[in-house]
């Protein structure tokens, strides 16, 4: 009685040992199956490749240092003198845009408030009366670039923005700004933008400009893929202008 309860016991303990194996085996052939198809899907459609990278991965970290890479010098150094639309359309951030060729809704909206980015105007501001700097973004979003018959800047796309939030909004700069004026423009690495104004103004540029406001009164952003990090910035050259 002994040796047959023991065996009884055996018998069934094989048959499920068996059957896990089985099941094991066959998830695997599945999972083995599932990932060559996705990988020969998005080897065919490109499409395919950018929606898997802008979701997440290693392929953010290489967007990351392209778009944090500036090529072509800060544009205020010499009070945007030297800059040359040649040299920016071949620029790694631009490169990108032609490459990727990214939808509204393939980029993020970053917005902070007082501050100021600086970039080249594709989307002249003054005039150009926004309600909001959310909608200002969502202009820069859906920015299509008209050429260079609309100025030496056309060609390219609009990855940054800057939006007038007060009656009047202080630049060290020949121009008067008003509420609701919408600037759109283009500024390489805008992942690591160049800053022109950020928070309170400091006492030297209020020295230098007497009629300058306390505080920047400015709201900006930057439009960025999925996955990839808006930086803290450096300083623009018009910091201190």
């Amino acid at each position: 009685m002994a040796v047959a309860k023991s065996q009884g016991k055996r018998t069934p303990s094989k048959a499920v040992f068996a059957t896990a194996l089985m099941g094991v085996v066959l998830l695997f052939s599945y999972a083995l199956s599932l990932s060559r198809r996705r990988s020969s899907s998005a080897a065919a459609d490109p499409n395919a490749a950018l929606q898997q990278t802008t979701s997440g991965g290693s392929g953010n970290k290489e967007w990351q240092a392209l778009l944090e890479t500036r090529v072509c010098g800060s544009p205020a150094v010499d009070g945007y003198a030297h800059v040359k639309p040649e040299c920016l359309e071949g620029s790694p951030t631009n490169q990108w845009w032609q490459q990727h060729k990214p939808t509204p809704d393939d980029l993020d909206v970053h917005i902070e408030r007082a501050a100021d980015y600086d970039g080249l105007a594709v989307g002249w501001g003054i005039g150009n009366t926004k309600a909001s700097i959310e909608e200002c973004a969502e202009a820069c979003r859906q920015h299509v670039p008209k050429g260079p018959s609309i100025g030496p800047f056309g060609n390219l796309p609009c990855n940054a923005f800057a939006f007038c939030a007060f009656d009047t909004c202080f630049e060290p700069d020949a121009h008067s700004h008003s509420k609701g004026d919408c600037w759109l423009k283009f500024t390489e690495a805008p992942a690591s933008p160049e800053v022109n104004m950020r928070g309170r103004l400091p006492l030297a540029l209020q020295q230098r400009h007497p009629a300058a406001p306390k505080e920047v009164q400015w709201h900006a952003g930057v439009l960025l893929p999925h996955g990839v990090t808006l930086t803290n910035g450096s300083w623009s050259p018009r910091h201190s202008w």
